[in-house]
């Protein structure tokens, strides 16, 4: 069977889908991903057996030619490569993507990993949104999203029912790579980690808040590091100005971006993710994997993930204080408590978000559709 993966980040497609493109592979099918080309993985090389495809798409704004041109040649695409199923996250290519598998009678499911806070929370943007899913996404087979509350807002605003909408749950963690893993590191600090694009919706405000708060505290003995990319010159985006300034002023430990965060994850003693609404977060479960307590917002895609008060602790939206709160019960924990809510994250990790069991939904539902 011949399967089209298609996103608007190569690299994104790698990171979440990696396992599950490994596992079609060696089933046997032939398996397409299609993305722009973002320079920073080979698939190719990174995925024996796979083939790439790089096309243009503009990520962000809405430009009616040239999402034309887009649905225009991914049209030609798909009746150049003949897919049996396609696979679409993200977007665009889940709204022009399935416009464009419509023209060339081809299967298609539309993947929506996170409907985001400013979706949910409505504007002109989410208006347009709406309208644009609704008109495309009647023609595809499938909706999938990550969470209940994404089915429930999907349904709530007209798109699709709750027949052709399928909850999966999460993209998988691969838990033979996030592990726990020996802690090199031999100071008697309490490392505090966040792993997140800087973007201010993923709660980046009130972790550098908090932060100020329990530095006067605890001044040395706690550290409060960032791993991931700025958000640049995004409305929402966290600058190179902003975060060289809480460098400079010792708030934060700025560790930019690396190829393999379970090092990084490793070194650190609790994983932090103050976000306003994910989908599934990939980071919280691969943190949880790795044994490591959480601390997150009483959120969709995050409240999932942790156990209060077993795996870690649920805490306020966007309030830094209750997150700060959140620090410093586990500050106050003994060592034998923080190992014992690391154990308990990875059995829930292994008995709900394991890779092998969004593998075989994978392959159950391919084989259905």
């Amino acid at each position: 069977m011949k399967i089209l993966f298609v996103a608007n980040y190569m690299w994104d497609i790698y990171i979440f889908r990696a396992g599950v493109i490994r596992a079609l592979v060696s089933d046997g099918h032939e398996v397409v991903v299609v993305a722009p080309d973002d320079g920073r993985i080979d698939m190719e090389k990174a995925i024996p057996g796979v083939k790439s495809i790089s096309i243009n798409l503009n990520k962000r704004g809405i430009n009616p030619i040239e999402d034309l041109k887009l649905t225009l040649e991914l049209y030609k695409l798909y009746k150049r490569e003949n897919p049996d199923i396609i696979f679409h996250y993200t977007i665009k290519p889940n709204i022009y993507g399935t416009l464009a598998a419509k023209m060339a009678r081809k299967k298609s499911v539309a993947i929506l990993t996170g409907l985001g806070y400013s979706f949910v929370k409505g504007g002109v943007i989410a208006k347009i949104a709406v309208g644009l899913y609704k008109f495309s996404l009647k023609f595809s087979k499938e909706i999938w999203v990550l969470n209940s509350d994404d089915k429930e807002t999907l349904i709530n605003s007209g798109i699709g029912d709750s027949k052709k909408i399928f909850i999966l749950p999460g993209e998988g963690t691969d838990c033979e790579r996030f592990k726990p893993m020996l802690m090199e590191r031999k100071d008697e600090k309490i490392v505090f980690l966040m792993v997140a694009r800087a973007f201010f919706d993923k709660g980046f405000r009130e972790y550098e808040e908090a932060a100020r708060i329990l530095k006067k505290e605890y001044g040395e003995k706690v550290e409060f590091q960032f791993l991931g990319a700025l958000g640049g010159e995004a409305v929402s985006g966290v600058t190179k100005e902003h975060m060289d300034k809480l460098v400079a002023e010792g708030v934060i430990n700025y560790l930019g971006t690396v190829n393999k965060p379970e090092l990084v994850i490793k070194e650190a003693d609790c994983i932090v993710l103050p976000s306003y609404r994910e989908g599934i977060s990939k980071v919280l479960m691969e943190g949880a994997a790795m044994e490591k307590p959480i601390i997150a917002t009483n959120v969709t895609g995050c409240k999932e993930i942790v156990e209060n008060n077993v795996t870690g602790y649920l805490v306020k939206v966007a309030d830094s204080e209750d997150l700060a709160q959140g620090m410093r019960k586990f500050i106050n924990l003994s060592a034998e408590e923080r190992k014992a809510m690391g154990i308990a994250g990875r059995e829930k990790i292994l008995k709900e978000f394991d890779e092998k069991i969004i593998i075989n939904i994978y392959r159950e539902k391919i084989l259905e559709l």
